[in-house]
């Protein structure tokens, strides 16, 4: 496929590497391995199941970095045999995929598919613990990846925390985000502002006609819709205020309406309103919230803002004005297809040139359990030591603008990364076991060492200093197992592995 992209155009984004790739030297790569001297743990290990590593072009290895938590031998075994177009069209297809590992796994979870009355009568902690680790789980194992990254970028953009809205945010999860992540934006908006767990993180169950809460319209206008500077006063939030008035989740009520959204018409403001310019006659009861989200949903500063922000998710920290516009024309012609949108974005052409964006720490972990085929018998670890101390717990994060997607700051903390991939190659995490013998295939020298570790954690695309570097720190021949295991671990910890 040619390129129609200037020659300016494509140097620039080839030169565009991150500062930190170029800060960490041979030196400092190798100086790692005295964080690898971690307490080994036996588990029981799985199956090896990955297919043999097959080469594919660049192209293609650089969206497979973009739809998934980890280039697997497998990820790009698919890719191989179906090509680039095909391979995003089957991952747009989540329902017609098979998922046997993810949802075995998810078995274990017995309050994840439990319905909202029934949860009332659960241990809360278990149910905010098994929603939060079902994420993790299809995060490193679902075959559904595109679908689980748009999961998990829709939980941040409509984002409720875990620890306030309690066992609301399993309905959430399954009913709000999981069943409209690739659907439409008007059927997300719509589904987040009647959410349980939105109407009580953001106050909207107090709001009355005498006294309108505007937590909620501040935030559905400023994060989920219009952005910032798309237009609104503060007219406008006190008047969207009062079309969400009555908008309430019913209480334990020990049948089938517990948990579940209700409008309250004694407490709805029934007078005219004004919203953005557009007159809402008097009486619409509950309608005068599905206006609010009708206008919003289809407003020219929303196409724009959801635009960028999916373009910074998929593509690109700071994308063009050209290419924001592009999308957002997208947005406005197929009105908020999510399908469309991240076909335009990740079309051939910008992907082939899209600079390299850093792994956030679920991405990044999950990245590591993914390449290395882990077997993850309990979270425990995984989710209270390593991803709380990298601050990006499942649903955890305390303000509603959900985990920042930006270098600047997932990028400053490179220590908790480090500890992980070391412990995680010497087996030293409590519920994670790595079968290294299945990973090396019989290699025995540095050299074939190295070859098999470019292959399971670079998909064959392993920068030639480090490994070079790796041979070095192999050597003599052969290499101790302690000496492999690091050699693992420091690939993982590597500068390559945290951009994808």
């Amino acid at each position: 496929m040619e390129s129609s992209t200037s020659t300016a155009v494509k140097q620039e984004a080839l030169e565009q590497q991150p500062p930190s790739l170029k800060r960490f030297s041979r030196r400092a790569l190798l100086g790692l391995g005295a964080l690898g001297a971690a307490a080994r743990a036996e588990a029981q290990v799985r199956t090896p199941t990955r297919s043999r590593p097959m080469r594919v072009p660049d192209a293609e290895i650089r969206l497979l970095r973009r739809v998934t938590n980890g280039v697997t031998t497998e990820d790009t075994a698919w890719i191989s045999s179906l090509g680039y177009q095909q391979y995003l069209e089957w991952q747009l297809a989540p329902e017609a995929m098979g998922d046997p590992e993810a949802e075995a796994r998810c078995q274990a979870f017995t309050t994840t598919t439990l319905a909202p009355f029934s949860l009332y009568g659960q241990d809360s902690a278990v149910v905010t613990r098994e929603v939060a680790e079902a994420m993790i789980i299809r995060a490193i194992y679902s075959n559904r990846q595109l679908y689980e990254r748009m999961v998990e970028f829709w939980s941040d953009h409509f984002h409720t925390n875990l620890n306030t809205v309690g066992i609301h945010k399993t309905y959430e999860d399954r009913e709000c985000i999981r069943k409209n992540a690739l659907g439409t934006f008007f059927g997300l908006l719509g589904a987040s502002a009647s959410s349980p767990a939105m109407l009580t993180y953001l106050n909207n169950t107090q709001s009355t006609r005498t006294a309108p809460n505007q937590n909620y319209a501040r935030e559905v206008l400023e994060l989920h819709t219009l952005g910032v500077d798309g237009g609104y006063t503060q007219q406008d939030v006190q008047e969207v205020a009062k079309c969400f008035t009555g908008w309430r989740v019913q209480g334990n009520t020990n049948d089938a309406r517990a948990g579940l959204f209700y409008f309250d018409s004694n407490r709805h403001d029934n007078n005219s309103k004004l919203v953005l310019g557009v007159p809402i006659a008097a009486g619409g009861g509950l309608n005068d919230g599905m206006n609010v989200i009708n206008i919003l949903a289809n407003h020219p500063s929303t196409a724009k803002f959801v635009a960028r922000k999916m373009l910074r998710w998929l593509l690109d920290y700071n994308p063009s004005t050209t290419l924001v516009n592009d999308i957002a024309g997208e947005f406005t012609r197929t009105q908020g297809s999510v399908k469309a949108l991240i076909r335009r974005i990740l079309s051939y052409e910008n992907v082939l040139w899209a600079p390299p964006l850093f792994k956030r720490p679920h991405h990044y972990i999950s990245s590591a359990l993914r390449v290395l085929n882990a077997n993850v018998t309990s979270l425990n670890t995984i989710r209270g030591t390593y991803l709380n101390g990298t601050g990006h717990a499942p649903f955890a994060w305390g303000p509603p603008n959900g985990y920042p997607q930006s270098f600047e700051y997932w990028g400053t903390l490179p220590l908790p990364r480090w500890n992980f991939a070391f412990n995680l190659a010497n087996n030293g995490i409590g519920g994670v076991a790595v079968d290294l013998p299945a990973l090396l295939m019989g290699a025995t020298t540095a050299a074939q060492i190295a070859d098999r570790i470019d292959t399971v954690v670079f998909a064959g695309q392993m920068p030639s200093a480090d490994k070079a570097a790796i041979i070095t720190y192999l050597k003599p021949d052969p290499p101790s197992q302690t000496r492999i295991r690091d050699a693992f671990g420091l690939a993982i910890a590597s500068p390559a592995f945290q951009w994808y």
